[in-house]
């Protein structure tokens, strides 16, 4: 499947655009608070023309004490050569029909582990659950945008459409999203506690 990198380029108000490519498979959990026959989705990102490959993870969330329904993992593996330099910031995950549609973003929290490291967690909040699960169940793409070290911005769009359906609708079914609190109580303290909400994110594994 298609996977697309475009980056802000000076001379191209439109930006720069390289193709490449993704391979979505299923795989166990590892995670030992998760159930027997737990999955998680990976999808193996390559864009050749950029030096740049990427690995992200998705899975269900079984730690209590995080308010997520689920995490998303994300490795960068850029070459040395790579013109970004490294990652600086991961700005989160949007969905989207198509290639050149407009994103919805899913309410998550992004975390900068290092340079190669991101982690997200998304929301637990109940609307926000069902709308996370309803956006990446249907949509077809979905968007990284991300600032590189050199402060160039960019978005890795990566599609998952036909086959791959399945694979997220055994990790996002409606029956398998834990929702945790009501909105106003989520909300609160996600407010009033963001430092600690980030703390539990980073001592993911």
């Amino acid at each position: 499947m298609r996977a697309v990198l475009y980056e802000e380029s000076i001379g191209n108000p439109k930006g720069d655009r390289a193709v490449g490519q993704v391979t979505w498979r299923v795989e166990p959990t590892t995670d030992a608070s998760a159930p027997p026959g737990d999955v998680t989705v990976r999808g193996d990102v390559e864009v050749p023309s950029r030096n740049l490959r990427m690995t992200r993870s998705i899975r269900r969330n079984f730690d209590s004490s995080l308010p997520a329904t689920h995490t998303v993992q994300i490795e960068f593996a850029p070459s040395l050569d790579f013109a970004g330099g490294s990652i600086k910031q991961v700005m989160g995950l949007l969905m989207k029909s198509n290639e050149a549609a407009k994103g919805a973003p899913i309410a998550a929290l992004s975390v900068r582990i290092d340079d190669r490291h991101f982690l997200m967690g998304l929301s637990a909040v109940s609307q926000d659950a069902s709308n996370n699960s309803l956006l990446i169940r249907s949509r077809a793409w979905m968007d990284i945008p991300m600032i590189y070290a050199t402060q160039r911005r960019a978005i890795l769009a990566v599609e998952k459409d036909g086959d791959v359906l399945p694979l997220f609708n055994a990790v996002f079914s409606e029956a398998m999203t834990r929702k945790v609190e009501s909105p106003a109580r989520q909300g609160a303290r996600s407010h009033r506690d963001p430092e600690q909400a980030q703390g539990r994110l980073n001592d993911q594994p």
